[in-house]
């Protein structure tokens, strides 16, 4: 990968969630005290997890980003379809039939539970997607499979089938775990579970696949069970 453009690509990223945390802050109505935090938060956090990842990604022999590895743009968009935004309906369509019945339980975070218009949906769920999908599946699980691999690097020649594929499930397995811990004890199976799905969006197709499938599975279970 070309140095320069990984770091456009990771300034791209940061900026980007910078600005949609700072509107889903100012949208949130919470006042703006905390607005220049977490707009300089986001961007270096995602900024620098970006940076790191995509260099463990690449290490280990791993695709991080479509845009970043693409030659063909048709290609690119193919791939962010068919790992992206159609597995994002798949996923919102589960926690539909799964979690709707639950939707207003005082467990959910306020701000989830109090949507109004689509405009809020949209925004917290670009946030959250962004800021998510780079810190467990770009930074955390690229750099457990980069650290596992070199783990195991001396028994490759012994059973090389076994590390061939025992990093990428440990590290697809303990960042879902991670994802989970994250969304407290009353969420924890189906962040687990999206976490797996989403890893292996990620491992199948970079960055950009995971933010969208997120993004769409958010959008469409906000949608339909807090604004319908």
């Amino acid at each position: 990968m070309n140095p320069k453009a990984v770091i456009a690509f990771c300034i791209a990223l940061a900026g980007l969630a910078a600005g949609t945390g700072a509107l889903s802050e100012i949208n949130s109505e919470q006042g703006s005290d905390a607005l220049l935090w977490v707009m300089v938060s986001r961007f270096g956090i995602v900024a620098v997890f970006a940076a790191l990842g995509i260099y463990s990604a690449r290490e280990s022999r791993m695709r991080a980003s479509i845009i970043l590895t693409a030659d063909d743009p048709r290609a690119a968009f193919q791939d962010l379809l068919n790992y992206g935004i159609l597995p994002g309906f798949m996923i919102g369509l589960i926690n539909y039939l799964f979690f709707f019945f639950n939707r207003y339980s005082p467990r959910i975070a306020p701000r989830i539970r109090g949507m109004e218009d689509v405009y809020d949906a949209f925004l917290v769920s670009l946030d959250t997607s962004i800021f998510e999908e780079v810190v467990y599946r770009l930074f955390i699980m690229s750099c457990l499979m980069f650290l596992i691999q070199h783990l195991y690097q001396g028994i490759k020649s012994v059973w090389p089938v076994v590390v061939s594929v025992l990093p990428r499930a440990m590290a697809l397995v303990l960042s879902s775990l991670l994802f989970a811990v994250a969304h407290n004890v009353y969420g924890f199976t189906g962040a687990f579970c999206g976490g797996l799905m989403l890893g292996f969006i990620f491992m199948k197709s970079g960055i950009e696949s995971a933010i969208a499938a997120h993004f769409v599975a958010n959008f469409l279970f906000f949608s339909v069970s807090y604004l319908s």
